[in-house]
């Protein structure tokens, strides 16, 4: 994985987030067969208070019971009832730009290490799932950038007849910003967040009818970790309690597709309900996607959606809108090769004083591709726009879009079934059509050796 994707935000509302990563991103010790590409990266981004479902992606509609090892092969150490799934991570490499500044630039030597354990249960009934992964980043010439980022998550799902049950989980995450993202242009050293999201969920079947109840909230702290010039609010102000409740109605047309609507209601609480530069940032709104799953194959699986989006200040009644769309999963039509779009649009909260949110658009796509024997390729690309809308009653506010590309390739080369070795490139630029203003302006190349190991 590239260095950006360890210091994620990962902020983004709970329906979209649910309905796009639930398809999109698999268990734990899965993920690590798969390269964190632009894409996953620029979503994970993009995220606040679904790290949830990243670290432990909803129960698939209509599955059955019991934790079961998904396809791991071989992986995993059978422990009585349960498995336990570790694996370790670790990056070395060169970023030429580690503040992502323009001119003078700043690189580093970075050393990431990434550990992880899953436990998942082998109940024929029920189930639940523990995880512990981490990310700690170390720079040699740029000390302030150094990151330990770690999550504890749990989910469980009882059920009560076939086709009918109850999910919940919780986590605790700590997160660092990462610079070069949207709202994390103007610090010298990353802001970090730590949030608590809890969600419970209530799904069941009906023939080709099914429903599925889900009510969650996500409290985050932020604490600043460098001086944040006047084009940023300090954590504190930041700090804020997301709520959402959602209602997903669906029609399985034939087995592997289904049809479904999502609508949702969303409320963000901030705890200084003036912030410092007198704003009363507490806003609601809701949200209405359309949208369809379906199976392609063994290996390929897609789901999309389309809607709109509001979100609506309390103090002064300004509203924003936006046409919403999102489309994920995978795509194994022609065997060696597999893509996984990440397409995403979505009204996020932003971190700046003169813009109140700001509407994220993304556009990528990852692979991974067997090139011959133990040799795999794998890269990807992603374009990100952020369209601001300036804070009610802040004067001479000039519109304002950043934005932000991708592009990763990279080889890795099988010691053996449980281990990879190989090299991992990384290109990244931001721009924006008000640098003067705090727009990000500047490239980014990222060079460095990945080595995987699972049991």
């Amino acid at each position: 994985m590239a260095i950006s994707a360890n210091r994620s935000q990962l902020i983004w509302s709970p329906v979209l987030g649910w309905a796009l990563l639930s398809s999109c991103l698999v268990s734990g010790a899965q993920a690590q067969e798969e390269t964190t590409t632009p894409g996953l990266q620029t979503l994970e981004e993009q995220a606040p208070g679904e790290v949830i479902d990243i670290l432990l992606p909803p129960v698939s509609e209509g599955g059955g019971g019991g934790g079961g090892s998904g396809g791991r092969g071989e992986l995993g150490i059978a422990m009585g009832s349960f498995t336990l799934f570790p694996s370790l991570e670790i990056l070395g490499g060169f970023d030429s730009n580690v503040f992502a500044t323009s001119a003078p630039t700043t690189g580093s030597m970075f050393t990431v290490v990434k550990p992880q354990v899953e436990l998942k249960s082998e109940w024929l009934n029920h189930s639940i799932r523990l995880l512990a992964t981490g990310g700690f980043g170390f720079y040699v010439s740029a000390p302030t950038q150094n990151f330990q980022n770690y999550a504890l998550a749990a989910d469980g799902k009882f059920e009560i007849l076939e086709d009918f049950y109850v999910t919940a989980k919780t986590g605790f995450i700590r997160a660092t910003e990462a610079l070069g993202t949207p709202d994390a242009s103007f610090a010298q050293a990353p802001t970090v967040m730590d949030s608590v999201p809890i969600e419970v969920s209530l799904y069941q079947k009906f023939n080709r009818f099914f429903y599925q109840l889900t009510a969650s909230a996500t409290r985050y702290w932020f604490y600043d970790y460098s001086t944040i010039t006047a084009l940023g609010l300090p954590g504190y102000s930041r700090d804020r309690t997301d709520y959402a409740e959602t209602v997903r109605l669906g029609y399985e047309i034939y087995d592997g597709t289904s049809v479904f609507i999502a609508p949702a209601l969303q409320q963000s609480v901030y705890v200084q309900q003036i912030n410092v530069a007198g704003q009363q940032r507490d806003s609601q709104g809701w949200v209405f996607p359309i949208g369809m799953t379906t199976r392609l194959g063994p290996k390929s699986q897609l789901e999309g959606f389309v809607g709109y989006q509001t979100q609506t200040y309390l103090a002064d009644g300004t509203q924003t809108g936006a046409m919403t769309f999102g489309l994920s999963g995978s795509w194994n039509g022609y065997e060696p090769l597999t893509l996984r779009p990440a397409f995403l649009r979505s009204i996020n909260q932003s971190a700046l004083v003169n813009y109140q949110n700001y509407v994220s658009t993304t556009l990528g796509v990852d692979f991974t591709y067997d090139v011959h024997g133990p040799w795999q390729a794998v890269g990807g690309t992603s374009l990100t726009s952020a369209d601001y809308t300036p804070a009610f009653g802040v004067p001479n506010v000039a519109p304002r879009t950043d934005y932000f590309f991708k592009g990763s390739l990279g080889v890795m080369y099988s010691l053996r079934p449980q281990v990879q070795i190989g090299p991992l490139y990384e290109y990244m630029q931001g721009w924006s059509t008000d640098v003067p203003a705090g727009g990000p302006a500047y490239t980014r190349n990222t060079l460095s050796i990945r080595l995987v190991a699972k049991r």
